[in-house]
């Protein structure tokens, strides 16, 4: 059957966890290039901001001492819509509250539709997996404000239930641990046996499972195609 685009005028969520190295921030990337309004990524490495500046791709760069209180406004006529990059300073006592402060720019101001992409979002929690209160409105009624919204994360143990459970489209690379494959299948409603030997025989390299909500159906996916520097012509909907 042939997967329907997600309109990206309205709320999409997307959840991608598996180990490193196996393509997770390949494939969110994907998402980004393709989305055509406001878009903010909260890099919590810092490489996400070092590839757009060796990409030469133009974005307003949010770190800093003082946070804006709402997204910048483009200034090309041409282009109305901007890209933001957070880079949070991880040692920072107070990385918890900054990065929840940049993730409620989303929920805030000229905003009516908009990507928030959280790359890793284990470093966006506390020790025990709980989110900040702006992360937890996201999950719960980001959907009113139209976001679409993109995480990624290794260990699907240790981040909020909420990030598999509300996603639209769950994607999983190849996870070894059988505590984080237990964590996905519950939340898709697959047994966890079944699920983990699917992980375990076709997810291997950068293969991937896509389950979509909408229908219900686990889709076994082959690596995404190569990205072209400068050309947007690739989405990951499944097929």
């Amino acid at each position: 059957m042939t997967y329907t685009e997600p309109d990206p005028r309205k709320a999409f969520y997307v959840f991608i966890s598996g180990m490193k190295g196996r393509g997770k921030t390949y494939y969110a990337r994907s998402w980004w290039d393709h989305y055509p309004y406001d878009r903010l990524v909260i890099d919590v490495t810092h490489d996400i901001r070092q590839d757009f500046r060796d990409e030469g791709v133009p974005f307003a760069d949010l770190s800093g001492d003082i946070l804006p209180v709402k997204l910048p406004s483009s200034l090309d006529e041409a282009e109305p819509y901007v890209t933001c990059v957070y880079c949070p300073d991880m040692g920072s006592p107070t990385v918890l509250d900054d990065i929840d402060r940049a993730m409620g720019l989303m929920l805030r101001g000229r905003n009516e539709r908009g990507m928030l992409w959280i790359d890793e979002i284990g470093g966006t929690v506390d020790k025990g997996g709980r989110p900040g209160p702006n992360q937890r409105r996201i999950l719960r009624h980001g959907r009113h404000h139209n976001l679409f919204l993109v995480g990624t994360d290794p260990r699907p143990k240790e981040i909020p239930t909420l990030w598999p459970a509300q996603a639209d489209l769950v994607v999983t690379y190849r996870t070894p641990l059988e505590m984080d494959c237990d964590r996905i299948a519950d939340q898709i409603g697959y047994p966890r046996k079944t699920y983990a030997d699917i992980n375990r025989t076709w997810c291997k390299g950068h293969n991937y499972t896509a389950y979509d909500r909408n229908d219900e159906q686990l889709y076994l996916c082959p690596p995404i195609p190569r990205r072209r520097a400068g050309v947007n012509t690739y989405a990951p909907y499944p097929e």
